[in-house]
């Protein structure tokens, strides 16, 4: 049996959508900052001018958070800066994190010239669990 013309535009049609979809679904999932297991997010907010916070609890050792990171954030095509501490790192102001240099910085590996996003992981110990601030910064 053959199918009509329009008929096969329309099958055509909603197969280049469903791909296009997937893959943007796909492209979405890899860039975004993933959560440690047992992750319970407490807040998310949005600063349209610094950066999108995530507040995160769970029953983690901070050597555990940094691990995952360090593991997790390089999938996704980011990469390891240092601390706010270090040079060139951080997007955000010193003001608004530890000055001890607690914050771990993570950019895009692909990126040049140090203007690109961050993502700012600032674990910061409870009596009883771990809190964790994930910064997301916007391009400088």
């Amino acid at each position: 049996m053959k199918l009509p013309r329009v008929l096969k535009r329309e099958i055509i049609g909603v197969a280049v959508v469903a791909a296009a979809l997937g893959g943007l679904w796909l492209w979405q999932q890899q860039r975004a900052v993933p959560l440690p297991p047992g992750a319970a997010v407490v807040e998310q907010s949005i600063n349209t001018t610094l950066a999108r916070v995530t507040t995160l609890r769970g029953p983690w050792s901070e050597a555990e958070v940094r691990a995952f990171y360090r593991s997790a954030l390089p999938k996704r095509g980011w990469r390891y800066c240092g601390t706010q501490l270090t040079p060139g790192c951080t997007n955000l102001f010193q003001a608004l994190s530890a000055e001890d240099g607690t914050v771990d910085v993570y950019r895009r590996a692909d990126e040049q010239g140090g203007r690109g996003p961050t993502i700012e992981i600032w674990p910061k110990p409870q009596p009883g669990y771990m809190e964790v601030r994930v910064f997301e910064s916007r391009e400088e």
